[in-house]
């Protein structure tokens, strides 16, 4: 049976005194609009961050390091540190948010929220992604004012577990800022 609605023009219902008309139902779905497949794109670009930035967090945080790489340790374990604390801190926001954004489709304030803080992970992303590359660039052509030596001729394997990690999460960096233009084409779209 169809839905009812008031009818227009006067005709009355036998019975109770209102006017109401029977309306066809469509079963066609409609198709997507502009905004719905940027919001639809934006969820499959953050799963995809979500998944890249897990696995190069636990590839940089199962790199094992056999040999020394420079005269003070803490050098080399601080930006991974960094590195490892910036991709689950992401993954973890880039999980929540994502939860929030999709349960809450329709309000334009938490978009503004959201977007506002996308960009704060983007950038903090970033830094991790950049600091993890100069100790790695160090690692791979070592420093003479310094007095640090090439070490991933020592530590290949290692070297190369940081290499994927970093290509990994920067990808991720990348997608996420491809998040952030189209939450900024949403928004300026409303």
């Amino acid at each position: 049976m169809a839905p009812m609605k008031p009818a227009v023009g006067g005709e009355e219902a036998a019975g109770d005194g209102a006017a109401w008309q029977e309306t066809p139902v469509s079963t066609v779905a409609s198709a997507p609009t502009p905004a719905d497949s940027t919001r639809l794109l934006g969820h499959i670009l953050r799963l995809i961050s979500i998944v890249l930035m897990l696995v190069a967090g636990i590839v940089m945080g199962v790199a094992k390091e056999t040999a020394p790489t420079m005269p003070n340790g803490t050098l080399v374990w601080v930006p991974r540190r960094y590195f490892i604390i910036v991709n689950t801190l992401a993954c973890v926001y880039s999980a929540v948010s994502g939860g929030v954004s999709f349960v809450n489709q329709n309000c334009s304030g938490m978009e503004v929220l959201l977007s506002i803080s996308d960009i704060l992970i983007t950038v903090l992303h970033f830094t991790g992604n950049a600091s993890a590359t100069a100790i790695q660039i160090v690692a791979e052509k070592g420093n003479g004012h310094f007095g640090w030596a090439k070490s991933c001729n020592l530590t290949s394997k290692f070297c190369d577990h940081v290499t994927v990690a970093i290509v990994l999460s920067t990808v991720a960096a990348v997608a996420y800022a491809l998040i952030l233009v189209l939450s900024i084409i949403r928004l300026h779209k409303n």
